[in-house]
Parts: C-alpha cells; structure tokens; sequence
C-alpha cells in the first residue's frame, strides 16, 4: 500500500516520540553503570542488552531471593539504599549454603538525578563482592523513588533450610561484631569500610560450612534483628527456641537491646549438631572478624521462642501467634 511522503514522515514522526520507545533512555543510567560483559566467557550471546540475562550453567540446587527497599531509606540515602539492595540479598543465598550468581534490579525514580546514587551503591556492592548485575527495568520518570533487587544463585552442597533445625540443636551466632551502626539507623555496619577481599570470604563461609556438614540449618538475621529472626526460624522448624541473653555478647559500648534488634550487614543464626560445634567454631576462627558463640538451643517444647537471662525467664513469642505463616 502506498502511502505519500509526507504522511509517511509524518508517521515516522510519532513513532519516534511513542512514550514507550522514548522511555527506553532511561536504560542508559543503568547502562553507564554496570559492566556490559559479566561473562565473557559465554561471548556475545552474554553482553548485556538482551531481553534476558544469559548465565553460565551451574550445578546444584538454584536459589533465588528478592529484597524491596524501605522508601525513607530510598529517600534519605540512596547510595546506601543501592549498597544494602545487593548486600542483603547476598547474605539470603548465603543463609541458605548457597553461592551468589547473578543480580538483577528494578529501580523508579524521578529523574536521573537521584537514580545516580541508588546505582552507585549497587555497582560499588557489585565490584565488592563480585557478583554481576545483569539486568532489571528502570524508569526515570517516576514520580517517586523506589527499589526492589533480586539475586539468583546456586547451592553446590547441602542447602540450609531453616526447616532443617531439630530439637537438640544449639543456636549459635555467626556475626561480624567488627563494625558500627550506620548514622542514625538500626543497622550494624561491618561492610561498607571493609576490605573486599575479607568481606568475599565471609560470603563463602556458609556454603563451606553447609559443604562439611558443620552448620544443619541457618537464617540470616534480617531487620527483625536476632530476636525477630529467631522467631522466623523457629516458627519455620517448628521448634521452640531457648535463647540465652548473657551469651549474647554485643560489642563494646552496644546495649544489649540494641544488639538484639539490629540489623548487621554480616549475621547468621545457625542451627548446630552439638557434636559439630567443636568444629564449627575452628572453621570459623581463621576469620578474626567473626565470632560464633552458642546463644540458644532449639526444643522439643514449649512451642515459644524464650529468652533467657540468669534464672529469669520470658517469653518472646509463642507459635500459637503466627508470624509469618511459614510454619512447619
């Protein structure tokens, strides 16, 4: 059919101003901030750009997280945002004995302006630790901020389901306590003025533990803090939980609830054969910054998560009272 000049240059006018093609700009913040080929390996089939990422295979069971931001801290501190977005998804593979492969986001924000940071912080915790952002969306004309990123990885042993934890178990915490609270949040920093070479092997400690066997069950300590956490994880195993305040420990010049309800950038509850523990704590002590005292045990019954202090005794949460509705 044909169609005369003008219109036909007309028609390619508006084609070219459609909303959903012009829209497609916004792709060069991301892509001026992350590294085209993360594998190069896989060559051109691999470069970013594609409708979906392409990965290097991979054995084991796959794992897959995804973490939203909170929007005051989107807001407020956006490279920080960026940074905790990759960081946090990281140490859910890591909980479950798994290793890191690929990072994806999705990212809202009202101009290119304040998208910068948000990219910064997540290409900074990339190059730390190593692992590849590979794709998302962006857009650029939102009228808010906003974060969401999610990770894919693998498990090339045991996978450390928090289902797994026995009654019998003790309860140890693995914990970066070389750190300090990130301005005026309830964070526990250990990460952003580290090494990276220090802060990868950390990373790779739970899949070596899972590996030998040392460590049946784990959960990252997420914005519940330990307390929080150790009522997902019970009500996850389906176990009671003794907790024992005095063994705690909270670095120096840190209160003791403090300590319980933060989030640290590097914090595991662990469920442990007591027979391993010996062991568990030689692997972990090569790793000066980390610390992993036993700081509960699981039970049979009651089915509550306790805490424990000298002979004073309450109860933090019973399971009657779903949390997360995640139970055994």
């Amino acid at each position: 059919m044909s169609m005369p000049p003008g219109e036909l240059a007309a028609l390619a006018g508006r084609l070219s101003q459609l909303a959903g093609l012009q829209g497609k700009r916004d792709i060069q913040a991301p892509a001026r901030s992350f590294e085209h080929r993360p594998f190069p390996e896989l060559g051109a089939i691999a470069t970013l750009g594609d409708d979906a990422a392409v990965l290097p295979a991979t054995a084991g069971a796959l794992l897959f997280a995804c973490e939203g931001l909170h929007p005051e801290l989107v807001q407020e501190d956006p490279w920080f945002a960026g940074w905790s977005g990759v960081l946090v998804n990281l140490s859910d593979i890591a909980a479950m004995g798994g290793r890191p492969v690929a990072v994806v986001n999705s990212l809202w924000s009202p101009g290119a302006g304040p998208a910068e940071a948000l990219l910064a912080g997540m290409r900074r915790a990339c190059d730390t630790f190593a692992v590849p952002m590979v794709g998302g969306h962006t857009n650029l004309q939102s009228p808010y901020a906003a974060l969401s990123v999610a990770v894919l990885g693998t498990a090339p042993g045991p996978v450390l389901s928090a289902r797994l934890a026995r009654s019998g178990d003790l309860c140890c915490l693995l914990v970066n306590g070389s750190g300090r609270f990130y301005r005026h949040y309830p964070f526990w920093d250990a990460a952003t003025r580290a090494a990276p070479d220090v802060l990868r092997a950390h990373l790779a400690l739970l899949p070596q533990l899972a590996g030998a066997g040392l460590v049946r069950a784990a959960k990252d300590v997420s914005m519940g803090g330990v307390a929080g956490t150790a009522v997902m994880f019970a009500e996850a195993a389906g176990c009671g939980l003794q907790l024992d305040l005095e063994a705690l420990e909270p670095p120096d010049g840190v209160a003791l609830e403090a300590w319980l309800s933060c989030f640290p950038s590097y914090g595991y509850l662990l469920a442990v054969d007591p027979s391993r523990l010996a062991e568990l704590q030689a692997a972990v002590a090569p790793l000066p910054d980390l610390r992993c005292p036993v700081v509960g045990r699981f039970t049979a019954q009651p089915r509550a998560v306790e805490l424990h202090r000298g002979e004073a005794v309450a109860i933090l949460w019973r399971h009657e009272d779903a949390l997360t509705g995640f139970s055994a």
